[in-house]
C-alpha cells in the first residue's frame, strides 16, 4: 500500500464518525500533502498558541485571538503562492505562518476552540472566513486579511473583487459550514492544486478522500471521470461517467452522456499520460469575457453543423467528428469542457460558467457546487 492509499484508509475510518473533528481531519489532509508530516508537533503548537490566547483574554474574547495570531505571530494570507499544495496543509501553514483562507481559518478556529471561543467556518464563493457567537454580532473574522473584522456587505465586496464583477450573496451563504463541508472544500482545493500541475494521481487521491466524507454523492463519479480523462485513463473515465449518468438526475447528465459518446468515438483522449489534455489556464473575468466570443463562434458553428445532420451510421460518425473538433478547439484556448456545449473558465477560485446559447458570461460557481450551484454575475 502506498502512502496516499494509507491516508485514504485513514480517511475512511475518520469519515465514519457521526461528527468528524475538523482539526483532526485537517491533519489527515496534511498527511496527504506530505506523508512524513509531524502531526504531534502541530498539535503541540496549537496548544501553545491557545494557552497564550487564554492568558491574554479580556471581556472581548476574540481580541486576544487576533492579537496573538495576527499581530504577534503575524499569520497572513499567502497571496503569491496561493495555489501551492502546501497551503492546503494546516501543518505547513502553522510552520510558515501563511496560507490560503480556509486553512488559516481552520488553524484560528482550533486555537480559539482550545481557548474557549465558539467559532465556526463560513465558506463563500472563492473565499473563506470565520463566524461565531464569540465575535461581535454581524461580524466575521477574515484570517487572510490579518484577522480583520468585516460584515456581510464587506464580504460581498471581497467576493466581487475576487470574481471581478459585483455579486450579491443570499443570507444563507453566510451560514456556518459543517466540518465535513469544510474538509471537502480543503480537499477540492488540494485536488485543483495538483491537477493544475498535472499531478493527476495525487489529485485523484484528494478526490477519493473527499468522497469518503459524502459517500453516495454521484457528483464524485463525474469529477473522477473528468479527471481521469485528463490523466489519459479513458477506460476508467468512461466507467465512472457512465455510472454518473445512470444514477444522476442533474441538469448536466445529458451533456455528460454526449461527452461519453464523444470519447468512445475517439476525441483525442486515449490511454496513457501522453494523451492528457493541454494544461488548464487561470482566467480573470475580463480575460474570460474577452475569449467568450471566440468560444461562442466555435460552438455556434459546431451546433449548426451538428443540427443539420440526419440519421444513420455515417451521419453519427460525422456528428462525433464535429464534436471532437469542438472539444479540441475549445480546450486549446485553455477553457474546460464539462459537457456538450458546456464550457467553464477556471478563475483560480471557482469557475465562470457558460452554456450554449447564453448570450454572455453571466454565471459563476465554486469548485464544489457545479453547474446546479451557479450564481449570477452582475
Amino acid at each position: 500500500m502506498n502512502d496516499h492509499a494509507a491516508v485514504l484508509e485513514q480517511f475512511r475510518a475518520f469519515a465514519a464518525a457521526p461528527e468528524p473533528d475538523l482539526w483532526e481531519g485537517a491533519l489527515l489532509v496534511a498527511r496527504l500533502v506530505d506523508p512524513q508530516e509531524d502531526l504531534e508537533l502541530a498539535r503541540s503548537e496549537i496548544d501553545r498558541l491557545a494557552a497564550r490566547v487564554r492568558a491574554a483574554q479580556t471581556a472581548l474574547r476574540h481580541e486576544a485571538l487576533v492579537r496573538v495570531l495576527f499581530e504577534e505571530e503575524e499569520f497572513r494570507g499567502d497571496a503569491e503562492g496561493y495555489d501551492d499544495p502546501a497551503n492546503s496543509s494546516v501543518v505547513r501553514v502553522l510552520a510558515k505562518k501563511s496560507g490560503m483562507p480556509i486553512t488559516l481559518s481552520i488553524v484560528a478556529i482550533e486555537v480559539g476552540r482550545r481557548a474557549g471561543l465558539r467559532l465556526s467556518g463560513v465558506g463563500l464563493p472563492g473565499h473563506f472566513v470565520i463566524g461565531g457567537t464569540d465575535l461581535p454580532e454581524g461580524k466575521f473574522l477574515d484570517p487572510f486579511d490579518g484577522g480583520k473584522l468585516t460584515d456581510t456587505d464587506g464580504l460581498m465586496l471581497r467576493v466581487s473583487a475576487i470574481f471581478g464583477s459585483p455579486i450579491t450573496l443570499p443570507p444563507e451563504a453566510f451560514a456556518p459550514d459543517s466540518p465535513r463541508a469544510i474538509l471537502m472544500r480543503v480537499l477540492f482545493n488540494l485536488r485543483r492544486s495538483w491537477e493544475r500541475r498535472d499531478h493527476f494521481e495525487e489529485a485523484l487521491s484528494a478526490l477519493a478522500c473527499a468522497e469518503t466524507l459524502a459517500p453516495g454523492d454521484p457528483s464524485f463519479l463525474r469529477e473522477r471521470g473528468l479527471l481521469m480523462l485528463r490523466a489519459g485513463r479513458s477506460s476508467e473515465a468512461l466507467a465512472a461517467l457512465e455510472e454518473y449518468v445512470s444514477v444522476s438526475a442533474g441538469e448536466d447528465a445529458e451533456a455528460v452522456a454526449k461527452l461519453i459518446a464523444i470519447v468512445r468515438e475517439g476525441t483525442g483522449f486515449s490511454e496513457g499520460p501522453e494523451a492528457a489534455t493541454p494544461p488548464k489556464k487561470i482566467f480573470t473575468l475580463g480575460e474570460a469575457r474577452e475569449l467568450l466570443p471566440q468560444v461562442q463562434q466555435i460552438t455556434s458553428e459546431a451546433v449548426f453543423r451538428y443540427a443539420r445532420l440526419g440519421e444513420g451510421t455515417e451521419t453519427e460518425e460525422e456528428r462525433q467528428g464535429i464534436v471532437r473538433a469542438w472539444v479540441r478547439d475549445v480546450v486549446t484556448l485553455g477553457a474546460e469542457i464539462k459537457g456538450l456545449w458546456l464550457v467553464d473558465f477556471d478563475s483560480g477560485a471557482g469557475y465562470y460558467c457558460w452554456k450554449y446559447p447564453e448570450p454572455a458570461l453571466e454565471y459563476f460557481h465554486g469548485y464544489e457546487e457545479g453547474f446546479a450551484g451557479r450564481l449570477p454575475l452582475q
